[in-house]
């Protein structure tokens, strides 16, 4: 678009994760030479080769997705190694595996359709509306009819909006004297001071029973099922290999095959150092991972410990 400045898909283009010269989008044509000048600029300040520039760009991209990751798991009281890292869009199966790595992650799934994942997601979503009644009170002193009233009201509020809407019931608390909310379930009023201390433990390490608990709002979502299309992955077309190239992984530059995801199909597998080029994104397998296609469609990697 007539910038000079790198980017991180410049780097990805150096270390040749993408193909010189394909198109994304239908619109920008990379240029590897042109990548390479634009790394350049900022070695020549910094006193390092572009290469070096390349994979310095890499981590700390990396370093910045990790610690977002650690934002939605570590900080909420979860382990991500206990959990599959799902790669979407253009660019996140090109980091996944690093990502993986350095989260200490076993898993990574990407979806076919991962580089417009969010696009499909809005297609096939069910219809929902959200609604919330402010209801301040100390969870002791209020009766559990007031409650019920509050949630049939935006229930009748929700079916006239909605055709025969599916409804679940929710509660901000917090332990008084808080500023800040946790969001329980609530289809069960007897049971909101018991979820609301799990969830706080489980959010933060501790609960403190003893402390009065705050009723803050309530919430509604309903929803509306729509049809779902099915995702079945057709048997492989051939060979899905298109070549091999030359690509960098971590400093030391490896020959790899290039996989094209379209010919791939149910049981097709794939073994690390390799890149699998998907209809609109990049995945990049790293040495010591290893994958299958599953029947529905998703290319799922696992790291191989040996």
């Amino acid at each position: 678009m007539g910038g000079e400045d790198p980017t991180v898909t410049d780097a990805n283009l150096l270390l040749s994760y993408l193909q010189d010269e394909a198109t994304l989008g239908g619109e920008v044509t990379l240029s590897r030479e042109r990548s390479e000048e634009a790394l350049k600029r900022i070695g020549d300040e910094l006193g390092m080769e572009p290469l070096d520039v390349a994979l310095g760009v890499v981590q700390v991209a990396n370093t910045e997705m990790v610690g977002a990751l650690r934002v939605i798991s570590v900080e909420k009281g979860l382990d991500p190694r206990e959990f599959a890292l799902v790669a979407f869009g253009g660019a996140g199966p090109l980091h996944a595996c690093s990502l993986a790595e350095e989260l200490g992650m076993q898993t990574v799934l990407v979806p076919r359709a991962s580089g417009v994942l969010s696009a499909l997601g809005l297609a096939v979503s069910d219809l929902r509306r959200d609604y919330v009644t402010p209801l301040l009170s100390s969870l002791d002193e209020i009766k559990s009819n007031r409650l019920e009233d509050a949630f049939e009201d935006m229930e009748s509020t929700a079916a006239d909006h909605l055709d025969s809407p599916e409804f679940h019931r929710r509660a901000d608390l917090r332990y008084g004297g808080q500023s800040f909310e946790l969001m329980v379930d609530a289809d069960d009023l007897g049971e909101l001071a018991e979820r609301f201390h799990a969830a706080h433990e489980r959010r933060y390490g501790y609960r403190m029973e003893e402390e009065p608990v705050e009723l803050v709002n309530l919430r509604l979502t309903a929803t509306v099922p729509v049809e779902k299309p099915e995702l079945r992955e057709p048997e492989p077309e051939g060979d899905a290999e298109t070549g091999r190239r030359e690509a960098n992984f971590d400093g030391e530059w490896r020959e790899v095959p290039v996989l094209d995801r379209d010919r791939m199909g149910a049981g097709s597998e794939v073994e690390g150092p390799a890149v699998v080029e998907f209809a609109e994104s990049t995945c990049v397998v790293r040495p010591g991972w290893r994958g299958a296609v599953d029947e529905v469609g998703n290319l799922i990697l696992e790291k191989n410990n040996e």
